[in-house]
């Protein structure tokens, strides 16, 4: 039998637990990430964007304690992913990788359910990376010079991996800087625009360095020029645009993780050191710059900044470009 003392002494030690429960479980709640986390691409598999996601996923998943698990959804320079992504709302668990045309889509995509640019938020940009300017093996065009004569003869086609994608915009760039006549092929991801070079379906394209390079090894294009400013540390034998006298030609395709807008400070903070971890690993780092790309890592504020500042300087180069979207 227990006595008084015994129950007076218990019950606040119980009625003081079973306060302490409900705030401990609203606790657990509020930890993330504590379920699996989307991140969506906007490509096909294969290609740039697809294979930086898969390189960050995994170690992302280990930093972040749950499982990151890549979704492609393509279409509409990905606009259908990001739709995907705003939709979703706040609770942070779908992220985007997302490149280049993001910051075009604006002035492509007049009739969208969603700003591109005010729905989401940066998180970090990840890498950057030039282009290469490539004919098929098979052409007689040897040099840039050789295409630029050729498009006297005739006016040129060139693939690219879609309408606003940097291979696209890279051809529009050549078009406006030499004045020479060409017609737009898009393809539906930048491993099809390639083949057409090969195949000779195009005259040229403008195509990310590992593929150039995969290609080139195997004698089935000719790599003729790199977009940036200085020649690439991956091919390093090829010679800038700049170096072949286009002097204002350069470009560069970037590559980032974005949220949506309403997502709280608190989990882009969270996953935005996760990437950071992960970019300190040497063998992620290396995979990641294999292909001559430059690793970025910016903040999440430098990088929507960023995203806000692209936006307006495409805004005035797709009007003289007369680029118009599906």
């Amino acid at each position: 039998m227990q006595s008084p003392l015994f129950g007076r002494l218990i019950l606040p030690f119980t009625l003081l637990l079973s306060s302490l429960i409900p705030c401990s479980a609203a606790l657990g709640a509020e930890i993330y990430p504590n379920k699996p986390i989307k991140m969506l691409v906007g490509a096909t598999p294969g290609a740039s964007s697809d294979t930086y996601a898969r390189i960050i996923s995994d170690p992302l998943s280990k930093v972040l304690g749950q499982s990151v698990v890549i979704e492609n959804k393509t279409g509409a320079s990905g606009l259908i992913a990001m739709a995907g992504m705003v939709q979703t709302g706040s609770d942070g668990y779908t992220l985007q990788l997302t490149y280049t045309p993001h910051t075009l889509s604006p002035a492509l995509f007049k009739k969208l359910s969603f700003d591109p640019i005010k729905d989401v938020t940066g998180v970090t940009m990840l890498v950057t990376s030039p282009l290469v300017l490539v004919v098929g093996q098979n052409s007689k065009v040897k040099h840039l010079k050789d295409l630029l004569e050729l498009a006297k003869e005739r006016p040129l086609n060139f693939g690219s991996a879609g309408i606003g994608s940097g291979g696209h915009l890279s051809g529009e760039m050549l078009r406006l800087e030499t004045h020479i006549r060409t017609s737009h092929i898009p393809y539906r991801g930048a491993a099809p625009a390639a083949a057409a070079v090969v195949a000779g379906d195009v005259d040229f394209a403008f195509v990310a360095q590992i593929t150039a390079k995969e290609l080139a090894t195997a004698n089935k294009l000719k790599i003729l020029a790199v977009t940036s400013k200085t020649r690439s540390p991956a091919l390093p034998q090829v010679p800038t645009m700049q170096e072949l006298g286009l002097k204002e030609f350069e470009f560069l395709n970037w590559f980032g993780v974005v949220m949506s807008a309403k997502t709280p400070p608190d989990i882009i903070k969270t996953v935005h050191q996760g990437i950071m971890d992960v970019l300190k690993i040497p063998a992620i780092r290396s995979r990641l710059t294999d292909d001559g790309s430059e690793i970025i890592g910016n903040t999440p504020e430098q990088f929507t900044a960023f995203i806000n500042s692209d936006a307006v300087k495409w805004s005035s180069l797709a009007a003289q470009m007369g680029l118009k979207g599906d």
